[in-house]
């Protein structure tokens, strides 16, 4: 457990910097103050449709998975990319520890930053059972976007653009082509627990909650494993 906790806060403080905790705090406060717009419009005919509605396209679309792909690519590869990875990998420690450090860094920044504004944005607009759908869903696809990126930042020196790619690609277009297709994709699992627990319609709103809250916890054990396997075989410089 020393040894887990001491590559947690190694890789916790390398990914900190001063331009990603403020770059996303910035992001959260946009999404709260466009929740306070919605909740004074002269539009605004059904709360709780109108909060699902912007929790979906803000949050689960784009803050929760663009703050896993920073953090999460730069768990291990900002290391990887400037040789220091070398000085964990070679430690006398098992790999699926070095593996599990990066993701829970890489979640420790990507929770507050996605589900406090969620959370926030749900109270503002409605609440109840809205405001519970928007932190489930937030944490559950910030965990597993996490996961997935750091593996991808492992494994690729290009990894923003393969993520943004993927983002744009598959989460926002191939997974609307059907249920196939969406039991892929993180963002139709997220998008799944917000309809069942509030209660409302999404278009990707495909699987039961548990089924979701299953799928993305496969898809995050997977994504550890993986990474340790990837570890356990890679030959760093």
């Amino acid at each position: 457990m020393r040894v887990l906790l001491a590559l947690y806060g190694t890789i916790l403080r390398a990914v900190d910097t001063r331009a990603r905790r403020y770059g996303f705090v910035a992001l959260g406060a946009l999404g709260v103050l466009v929740a306070w717009s919605v909740s004074r419009s002269f539009f605004l005919i059904d709360p709780v449709a109108d909060a699902t509605t912007l929790l979906d396209v803000f949050n689960l679309t784009f803050l929760a998975p663009v703050a896993a792909l920073v953090f999460g690519t730069a768990a291990l590869g900002d290391p990887t990319d400037d040789n220091t990875l070398v000085y964990l990998w070679l430690r006398p420690v098992a790999r699926w520890k070095l593996a599990l450090a990066a993701i829970a860094a890489a979640v420790t920044f990507v929770l507050p930053y996605s589900v406090i504004p969620a959370t926030i944005e749900a109270a503002i607009v409605a609440d109840g059972p809205v405001v519970r759908a928007a932190a489930v869903s937030s944490a559950a696809a910030g965990v597993a976007y996490s996961a997935v990126f750091v593996l991808l930042g492992l494994v690729s020196r290009r990894s923003l653009v393969w993520g943004i790619g993927y983002l744009l690609i598959f989460e926002s277009f191939i997974a609307r082509g059907g249920k196939s297709l969406g039991a892929l994709s993180i963002h139709a699992h997220a998008a799944s627990i917000l309809a069942r627990t509030a209660e409302v319609k999404l278009r990707l709103g495909y699987f039961t909650s548990p089924t979701a809250l299953v799928s993305l916890t496969a898809i995050t054990l997977i994504a550890a494993s993986v990474t340790t396997r990837r570890l356990g075989r890679a030959d760093v410089p």
